[in-house]
């Protein structure tokens, strides 16, 4: 889930999280970090801003995934697109398998 995305104002907007709701989920998001130890016994680390995901066992983090995926078939409107918790397939047809192979990495280039 990628942070940038999800905090586009139109997203969210569209599901009625505006004003401080919006800048709830923003904050909520914003200055996140990880730490990692590089060096075992003397115990040093790295630290790096996290700009995927959701907080690892959060309440609102499923609900946000859900915001985040629930218009994926508007980027590939020549597909059928079926949703199943964090599985997504993709139904694609046509007049060859030429014409099928490159709808299907089209359509995949799209959703990237």
């Amino acid at each position: 889930m990628n942070h940038r995305i999800l905090l586009h104002k139109n997203k969210l907007y569209n599901y009625g999280v505006r004003a401080i709701a919006y800048e709830w989920v923003c904050s909520y998001l914003s200055d996140r970090y990880q730490f990692t130890c590089t060096c075992v016994n003397q115990a040093e680390f790295n630290m790096r801003e996290i700009n995927f995901g959701a907080p690892q066992g959060s309440v609102s983090g499923p609900l946000l995934f859900l915001v985040y995926v629930n218009d994926i078939s508007n980027a590939v409107p020549d597909v059928i697109v079926k949703l199943f918790s964090d599985d997504t397939n993709l139904f694609v047809a046509g007049s060859s398998s030429t014409a099928v192979n490159q709808l299907a990495n089209d359509s995949i280039n799209r959703l990237n």
